[in-house]
């Protein structure tokens, strides 16, 4: 019907963020990172209210469903070190959120994945040292904060180490560090209403992606579907921000 909406949304707008949302899943439940790269610049095209407190909680269940069904390969000590690094930076990500405009979002959204793609094509490799995790856990708690992409920082500090723990550890960091940031969302006023009703919109392709990895897991880890999900956040990238920028 034409004018029908879904949660506020245009319905075809809410189907591309449904769809983008179940691929990102699918991604973040077989490698560790996925959901916010991809998803990210298609949901702030839609509706910037989903960025970045609906995005963080809506992940909540894979991250912590993840890291559960992987918690023997956790690397502990890796982990605590983000963990120490991501308080500072969610602070500061919550106090810039909280002041910029949505233009200004939707910048900073675009340049973080840009970036994210970058660092996940590189060839560098990055040993996951104590001093690299707490700086990669500032990182992830800022842009995580900020414009709801967190992955990045941390999965490229992990990118060259075993893919299970990898996925366990940053899972881990995840299921703690989003119910972390999602408390300073709502102190700084980020979190409320509106936003859990985009979560509510989202949380079914969250479920549904991470049923899919599941079956599909090892087909998915080191298949060719990386680069198309890497392309895909480039080019949604570089879309909204040109849409910003002219």
């Amino acid at each position: 019907m034409i004018g029908a909406t879904i949660v506020g949304l245009p319905i075809f707008g809410a189907l591309a963020c449904v769809l983008v949302v179940y691929a990102g899943a699918v991604m973040q439940a077989s490698t560790g990172v996925g959901v916010g790269i991809l998803s990210s610049p298609v949901l702030l095209l839609v509706d910037p209210d989903f960025i970045p407190a609906a995005v963080v909680v809506s992940v909540l269940p894979l991250s912590f469903s993840v890291a559960i069904a992987d918690r023997a390969h956790i690397d502990r000590r890796g982990v605590t070190a983000a963990l120490i690094g991501r308080v500072p930076g969610l602070v500061f990500g919550a106090v810039v959120v909280a002041a910029i405009s949505d233009d200004v979002l939707a910048i900073l959204v675009s340049t973080t994945v840009l970036l994210g793609v970058a660092v996940s094509i590189t060839t560098k490799r990055f040993t996951p040292t104590t001093p690299a995790l707490v700086l990669a856990g500032f990182g992830s708690g800022f842009t995580g904060t900020a414009v709801g992409v967190g992955g990045p920082p941390i999965a490229m500090t992990y990118q060259h180490s075993d893919p299970v723990t990898m996925r366990a550890t940053i899972s881990f960091f995840f299921s703690v560090g989003s119910v972390l940031t999602a408390i300073a969302l709502v102190v700084a006023g980020e979190l409320g209403r509106r936003q859990l009703e985009l979560v509510a919109l989202l949380l079914p392709s969250i479920l549904l992606g991470l049923v899919t990895a599941r079956r599909y897991k090892s087909k998915l880890v080191g298949s060719g579907v990386r680069p198309v999900v890497l392309g895909l956040s480039a080019f949604s990238a570089v879309a909204l921000l040109v849409r910003t920028l002219v």
